[in-house]
């Protein structure tokens, strides 16, 4: 038997995908069951990973039968790629399944830190109407937004932010060199300069970790916003901390953390002028279905011979 190892419960429509496939063995683990993970891992063939598990080069080492790593999401900075590889082993991930949901999320913590929502609603139920008059939001029309990556989650979000708001957008992504719509900048600290909102969608790698520390933050307008939507290495946390609470810049909004969920010392955790979300921009209903049939397609179409849609390491590709 060919045993595949779920990180998740298949619904009715996802488990139809391995019909007619024969001689497989269906494993669920639930979330956190990190002893059952272990012992199924080693002799799974194709393992449906989730954010609760990793994929070190450990685990890749003893898992002697593994051939595929499905990762339900975007982000793959939960396996060890290169571990994988090195095994030829395909690391899948669903990269459109989660755009627009993200792109939402991105275009309500922009309006949420905007119009200080979250403050606003605290201060009101403590009793304290007058709130109304502290001067703390501002209006997001005719603004600028700056992308740091290009891609379809900031492109949808930048779509969105110029419909409804009619928002310039500038951005930064070294692998793209022109696109509609979009002022790029060959300097990434140009767009920290000139933004008004800076948007975080680029993946979280050894080159982009701590990107967003002291320098760039010390580039953005006293005005400005940071959004983060993307992965919370990318931003030190320390830094960002103390540019806000120096009123260095107006405030951010985050649904990423370096830590998940985060230390009780995390310094931004009793700052006012922080919105925090607990990594929850792709787990809308809508959202969560698509990744998981994406995700289980990816399985389903390896184990019936066909090349998978999305492969990560694609030099594996022949």
């Amino acid at each position: 038997m060919r045993k595949i190892l779920l990180t998740k419960k298949l619904n009715q429509k996802n488990a139809a995908l391995f019909d007619g496939i024969a001689d497989i063995d269906l494993v669920t683990v639930a979330d956190g069951d990190q002893a059952a993970f272990d012992t199924h891992i080693k002799d799974a063939e194709a393992v449906l990973l989730s954010t609760a598990y990793k994929m070190s080069a450990d685990v890749i080492a003893g898992a002697q039968n593994l051939k595929v790593i499905s990762r339900t999401g975007v982000g793959v900075d939960n396996v060890d790629v290169a571990a994988a590889t090195e095994r030829g082993i395909l690391v899948l991930n669903t990269p459109q399944a989660n755009s627009i949901s993200v792109a939402e999320h991105t275009v309500a913590l922009i309006v949420a830190i905007s119009k200080q929502l979250l403050m606003y609603d605290s201060e009101l139920r403590a009793g304290n109407f007058k709130v109304r008059r502290s001067g703390k939001t501002t209006d997001i029309e005719g603004k600028t937004l700056g992308l740091i990556g290009c891609g379809r989650i900031g492109r949808f979000a930048a779509e969105k932010c110029k419909a409804a708001f009619g928002m310039d957008i500038i951005g930064y992504d070294p692998y793209i060199e022109s696109l509609d719509g979009i002022t790029l900048f060959k300097d990434i600290e140009d767009v920290f300069k000139k933004a008004d909102y800076i948007s975080l969608h680029i993946p979280l790698t050894s080159e982009t970790k701590g990107l967003v520390g002291e320098k760039m933050l010390s580039l953005m307008k006293p005005t400005a916003f940071l959004i983060n939507t993307a992965r919370g290495g990318i931003i030190d946390e320390h830094a960002l901390a103390d540019k806000l609470r120096n009123d260095e810049i107006a405030g951010a909004a985050l649904d990423v953390l370096e830590s998940e969920p985060p230390q009780a010392d995390n310094p931004l955790l009793g700052l006012k002028n922080v919105i925090l979300t607990p990594h929850s921009a792709a787990l809308t209903k809508e959202c969560s279905a698509r990744v998981a049939f994406e995700a289980t397609r990816g399985i389903s179409d390896y184990l019936k011979g066909d090349q998978p849609e999305f492969v990560f390491n694609k030099e594996l590709i022949k």
